[in-house]
């Protein structure tokens, strides 16, 4: 039968887990060391991106998570730490009688006041004990420094067990919070693109139907190759034919024989060209195209965009 330890701990594990922020999920983390694991207080401290270990999170007494919180211990201090002393399976028990060695570094550290107790296996007041949190490649993602144990001894092999096994969850549950902290951040990052792509489409379709020049937009891939996709108005009055109708054809279907090669050149190599078109009522109005190819990283050119004015007779190829 479970007992009230073990249910406390896996309450513990299970609100780590639950936490809705990178930040919670420490929070959570140090406040389960302390209500559901039975100590005094617990700090969490969590590798920085330049290595160095900063105190996340704190619990069980206020006036240290105001001293410590925030604060840095370089990494070769706690290099120093997580190597001395006794290893208990994956811990890191450091005794007062060795502790005194560490006085002078520079991990943030409380000093727990009382006297020394006087029977054995009890806990002294400067006996300090770290259980590394490591992602499953090993490497470290921080520390919980715990103290103070409930019973006032040191702590038992299902103790030991317990710590240890909450340090593996709370090494996946800070994983799982970064992750989902990424994926928030890249999901507000695609919504704002996703604005911005939305608003400068709308700028150009506005640009584009009330252009004072005729446009036009062309398939300029597989087997619809030269296909209108979309003519503006003003197009559609210079040719005197309705947008339905043109998206039907593409501009070979319209220009004078004479002009094909022109067009087809001037289309393929992008550029600017001179040229007669057919209108609706049989005649043919001289115009000046001007070709952009519209491409994607994907599949290269995919688009033509063209632009088409009307042209003096005067103007035509100079004369």
């Amino acid at each position: 039968m479970p007992s009230p330890r073990s249910d406390r701990t896996e309450l513990s594990v299970a609100e780590i887990y639950t936490a809705r922020s990178l930040a919670d999920t420490l929070q959570a983390i140090a406040d389960g060391a302390v209500f559901g694991l039975g100590y005094g207080v617990a700090a969490v401290n969590l590798v920085r991106p330049g290595g160095e270990l900063v105190v996340a999170a704190f619990s069980g007494n206020s006036d240290a998570e105001v001293l410590l919180t925030g604060r840095v211990g370089s990494r070769e201090s706690w290099e120093r730490r997580l190597t001395m002393g006794e290893d208990w399976a994956g811990l890191r028990f450091i005794p007062h009688t060795e502790g005194w060695v560490l006085i002078d570094d520079d991990v943030p550290q409380w000093h727990t006041e009382g006297a020394a107790p006087d029977f054995e296996n009890a806990w002294h007041p400067e006996d300090r004990l770290y259980a590394p949190m490591h992602q499953s490649n090993g490497e470290l993602v921080g520390v919980i420094s715990v103290d103070l144990p409930s019973d006032g001894c040191r702590p038992d092999n299902e103790d030991r067990v317990a710590l240890r096994t909450y340090a593996f969850h709370s090494a996946i549950a800070i994983g799982n919070a970064r992750l989902r902290a990424y994926m928030q951040r890249a999901l507000v990052r695609l919504e704002r693109e996703a604005q911005t792509l939305r608003a400068s489409e709308e700028s150009f379709r506005q640009a584009f139907e009330y252009a004072p020049s005729g446009m036009a937009i062309a398939e300029m891939s597989g087997d619809q190759h030269g296909r209108l996709l979309h003519v503006n108005d003003a197009l559609c009055r210079l040719l005197g034919r309705p947008a339905s109708a043109m998206r039907r054809y593409s501009f070979t279907d319209f220009v004078h024989p004479e002009d094909l090669v022109t067009l087809l050149r001037s289309s393929t190599e992008g550029g600017r060209a001179e040229l007669r078109l057919g209108r609706r009522d049989g005649t043919y109005i001289r115009v000046s195209m001007r070709h952009s190819v519209v491409a994607t990283v994907e599949d290269g050119p995919r688009f033509l965009l063209t632009h088409i004015d009307a042209i003096e007779e005067r103007e035509w190829r100079g004369a």
